[in-house]
């Protein structure tokens, strides 16, 4: 018996390493070789066998980075005709996986290789232009995404599924543009197009899309109705997000319609639905639904601790989206400065090899040598030139981009303090109606707005770097020349030099326009300066 035992212990064991080593993973040389090897022996495209190879077969995802990295740049693959397919497929593998800067380095040789890549109808185009414009909307480059999603929108082999996707980014785009008409034709073709399909999970989150736009429109019943139909389909298929995001306008209708036993039920629901939520979005979401929900209860004290929760999770979320606004135009920039540092490699290299053969042809013709070198010294400038323009006008595109940085940290400024204004005038009508309530309470609420600062430290060290880099040497000019300034004058004549009127300086500091005008005239004092209009042209030519 125990014989027996010993020998199936053996025969286990035996079949457990064959299946082991038949499941070995594999480095990224070892793919490489196995998938030319498969190509030449068995006839198939290099682009059907990419289709079988996953990240899971690989032992490290740096190994699967490097196998992919190897597909397109080996000369037995990159001189295929279907090599610039096979790189679409490998940023289409990537795009899916939300790997967004990634994908982009092979959708970019697909670009470069492919002839006639706007205008070819080989059926891999349309998907390639489809994920291109969702890339470059990820990179929130607008016009490059539009463009390929039009371009992926009227090609002979879009699928009808594609369409909703490319009519919905269509329509996000003219949402981030601010052109909400057109924003709202391309949602209704997306919507159009999923119920055609009879796609319900598209119907659900474009249905919920349209419910926001009919109830800014205070089309009620028609807000309700569509909203409603996304809540039900998120539920049954478990989109948290989505359920979470229909919830919130729910019951934002039913304040609006005075149905507060309706809307309590649902914020139930809403507390039960937020328990193991850590999306910072959602919360801000949450506790933006929890003002109204309290205000229309006439409960103020927890609308303002609501309000205090809402505003800190807005800063997050505006941190997060203005870090991955700067990441992603960090990240085009410097990809953009190597591919064209490897142009300018490439033409070098091809420079350097004529040259090289132009001495060796001199050795037998010598008139025929001496034009070759001029025509080469002719070329070399003009690659300089280019290199110098090249290098100029990246300057000139991160000059801009710093600009519209500092644009979007004012915006943000602004609109901070249009919120804590709308609260102050809330707390003001309150003070006028609600006479039962002790002035004790009412000066409680009085201070703990008058406390909240809104321009931070994190926002003025921001502003700052911004600011130093559209205009070098300004803060130290002062510094050095006018010790006695302080730090709010500083700030002021910085916002002078950004061209800012009295109201809106008062706002992105967070002060009234009075405050503004008196540091205005301290400023004038310390400097000397009689007129406002001199100090304003003192200030701009720093």
């Amino acid at each position: 018996m125990k014989h027996i035992c010993y020998r199936l212990t053996l025969f286990l064991l035996s079949c457990a390493l064959i299946s082991f080593s038949s499941h070995a993973l594999l480095n990224a040389e070892q793919g490489f070789s196995k998938i030319v090897s498969e190509h030449e022996n068995k006839g198939i495209s290099f682009v059907q066998l990419f289709e079988n190879y996953h990240q899971s077969d690989f032992s490290k995802s740096t190994e699967w980075d490097h196998f992919l990295k190897l597909l397109c740049k080996e000369d037995k693959i990159t001189e295929t005709e279907e090599y610039p397919e096979l790189c679409f497929a490998i940023g289409h593998r990537l795009s899916d996986g939300q790997k967004h800067r990634e994908a982009y380095y092979f959708l970019y040789i697909t670009l470069r290789e492919e002839k006639d890549v706007y205008t070819s109808q080989k059926p891999y185009l349309a998907y390639f232009h489809e994920t291109l414009g969702q890339v470059y909307y990820f990179f929130r480059r607008f016009d490059l995404s539009e463009k390929h999603l039009n371009i992926a929108l009227h090609h002979s082999h879009v699928s009808e599924i594609s369409k909703i996707k490319l009519y919905n980014t269509l329509s996000l785009i003219y949402r981030d543009k601010q052109d909400n008409k057109t924003s709202e034709y391309y949602l209704q073709k997306a919507y159009d197009q999923a119920v055609k399909l009879k796609d319900e999970a598209w119907m659900g989150i474009l249905s919920g899309n349209l419910g926001y736009i009919a109830l800014s429109k205070k089309e009620n019943k028609k807000a309700r109705k569509l909203i409603e139909f996304d809540y039900e389909v998120s539920s049954k298929s478990s989109q948290t997000n989505s359920q979470i995001n229909a919830l919130a306008l729910l019951i934002e209708l039913d304040l609006m319609e005075n149905k507060l036993a309706q809307s309590t039920v649902k914020m139930q629901v809403f507390d039960s639905l937020m328990k193991h939520e850590t999306n910072p979005q959602l919360w801000g979401t949450y506790y933006r639904t929890k003002i109204s929900y309290y205000e229309k209860l006439g409960q103020y004290e927890m609308a303002l601790k609501s309000f205090r929760k809402y505003i800190s999770y807005k800063e997050i979320n505006d941190e997060k989206r203005q870090f991955l606004n700067i990441q992603n135009a960090e990240f085009q920039i410097e990809f953009e400065r190597k591919q064209g540092e490897n142009n300018i490699y490439k033409e070098k290299k091809k420079t350097d090899d004529l040259i090289i053969l132009g001495l060796f042809v001199i050795c037998l013709i010598l008139g025929l040598t001496s034009f070759i070198i001029i025509k080469q010294i002719q070329r070399k400038r003009k690659q300089d030139k280019e290199l110098l323009t090249l290098r100029a006008q990246q300057m000139e595109d991160e000059l801009h981009a710093t600009e519209r940085e500092m644009r979007a940290l004012l915006s943000t400024m602004f609109d901070k303090n249009k919120v804590i204004f709308e609260l102050q005038e809330q707390v003001e009508t309150f003070e006028k109606n609600r006479h039962s309530v002790t002035d004790s309470e009412k000066e409680t609420m009085l201070n703990d707005l008058q406390s909240f600062s809104l321009l931070t430290e994190n926002d003025w060290i921001e502003f700052k770097r911004l600011f130093e880099k559209l205009n070098p040497g300004f803060f130290d000019f002062f510094q050095e020349r006018f010790p006695e300034i302080t730090a709010a004058e500083i700030r002021l004549a910085a916002l002078i030099k950004l061209n800012l009127s009295n109201l809106e300086m008062a706002r992105t500091l967070a002060i009234s326009p009075d405050s503004v005008r008196k540091t205005n005239l301290r400023l004038r004092k310390k400097l000397n300066i009689e007129s406002l209009d001199d100090l304003t042209r003192f200030i701009k030519s720093i």
